[in-house]
């Protein structure tokens, strides 16, 4: 994990720092005493976590996280004990007060690495369950005036084409008169993905992955650029955690 530190006390950092050395896993990638440096570095770089002190000249460590989109998550250290509900308010992972001991700060890193290993489990995808989980499941599809039964399972991916799509399974096709947003509201979030504005696709169908397009079932479908990174993301968090499990 790796965090910063920002206290205008020259001494609070150099105890932080040493504390913190003894934590193997922690890795202090920078401190500041200016906390308006502390933003221009915090917008560039992402951090896991902050140990923040709230007396601060220019800008006090209670107003400093509303000035970043994303705030690490964040320790206050202070000498002030009146800040502590303030600080809980601002969904601060834990408040240190001055002098900082070292199993009092050890107690608050291991509530970071907790939160940031549960973080990283809820966007994992794990594939290895996904046909057990979806193969009972399935949804109604109107086609003029009849309705198509579909396994979620057999679904391979959703072509677009103005107010039609057509659904691609495992063995047939169907035309319906839906918009792309819409079916997105039919099918599992957790396993289907849009790559395209006339595509979503079914993760367990993906055969390969290209620098800009899928194959599934021997047809290649472009990604576009609005959405590749997070599917990307979500490619490379499958690929670690099919890794871990083998």
């Amino acid at each position: 994990m790796n965090c910063v530190i920002i206290d205008d006390e020259p001494a609070a950092i150099d105890v932080l720092k040493f504390h913190l050395s003894n934590i193997p896993f922690v890795d202090v990638k920078n401190s500041f005493r200016d906390p308006l440096e502390a933003l221009d570095y915090l917008q560039k770089n992402p951090i896991d976590f902050i140990l923040l002190d709230i007396n601060m000249p220019k800008l006090s460590g209670i107003s400093f996280p509303k000035f970043l989109k994303k705030p690490p998550l964040i320790i206050f250290t202070t000498a002030y004990s009146e800040y502590a509900l303030k600080s809980y308010e601002l969904n601060a992972i834990d408040y240190l007060l001055k002098p900082i001991e070292f199993d009092r700060l050890i107690q608050a890193v291991m509530k970071v690495k907790e939160m940031l290993i549960n973080s990283s489990e809820n966007k994992i995808i794990d594939t290895t369950n996904i046909s057990k989980t979806i193969s009972n499941q399935s949804v109604f599809i109107k086609s003029g005036s009849d309705f198509h039964q579909l396994s979620i399972d057999n679904i391979k991916y959703i072509e677009s084409d103005g107010n039609y799509v057509t659904f691609k399974t495992t063995n047939r096709s169907i035309l319906a008169r839906y918009k792309i947003s819409e079916v997105l509201e039919l099918l599992p979030k957790k396993y289907f993905m849009r790559i395209h504005r006339s595509y979503i696709i079914a993760l367990k169908h993906i055969e390969t992955v290209k620098k800009h397009a899928v194959i599934i079932d021997g047809k290649e479908i472009p990604i576009s650029s609005n959405y590749r990174e997070e599917f990307l993301n979500v490619i490379e968090n499958m690929s670690n955690n099919k890794g871990n499990k083998a």
